[in-house]
């Protein structure tokens, strides 16, 4: 009877052993699942104004990409390093034929711009033009406002923008 124990006992242990072996969600399981659903990180040029807000500097950095609109990445990107306000947001990128874009972005983006004073509205919008430019490889950028013209108390946009800042590649 001591030995049918025993075997028993050594049973339920080993039964006990392979439940306990078997894969459950770790958090580093978990963070890989989040980081597939977010997307792939990407290597991006942003055009970021230097200290004296007289150019725009190229600068690598890693933004997360999700693959289904990465006009709303490389926008979320600007927002991330300061040069546009949260709110700030991406309505459509289209680009035609002969590879120019049109970006139509939010009122928050005109708000912000009309209120930053004449240096800080070049810098936003060589910024934004700059590095959309340079990531999509685009011939040139037409910035519009809720599918209207962009327009703030200092300019009128209602033409495409080239590259703004002629800047040497991030090192």
């Amino acid at each position: 009877m001591f030995k049918r124990l025993l075997a028993a006992l050594c049973a339920v242990a080993l039964c006990t052993a392979m439940v306990g072996c078997g894969k459950t969600d770790t958090p580093n399981d978990q963070t890989t699942q989040e980081e597939e659903q977010q997307g792939e990180t990407k290597t991006v040029t942003l055009y970021l104004p230097d200290e004296q807000a007289e150019s725009v500097v190229p600068t690598e950095t890693e933004i997360s990409v999700s693959g289904e609109d990465e006009a709303a990445d490389l926008m979320a990107a600007l927002v991330e390093q300061g040069v546009l306000p949260a709110e700030a947001a991406v309505n459509s990128l289209t680009k035609d034929d002969n590879n120019n874009l049109t970006l139509d972005v939010n009122a928050v983006f005109a708000e912000a711009l009309s209120s930053s004073g004449t240096a800080g509205e070049t810098m936003m919008i060589a910024s934004v033009a700059d590095t959309f430019l340079a990531y999509y490889g685009a011939a040139s950028l037409l910035i519009t406002v809720d599918g209207g013209t962009l327009e703030t108390g200092h300019a009128l946009y209602d033409e495409p923008f080239t590259q703004i800042f002629d800047a040497a590649p991030a090192a």
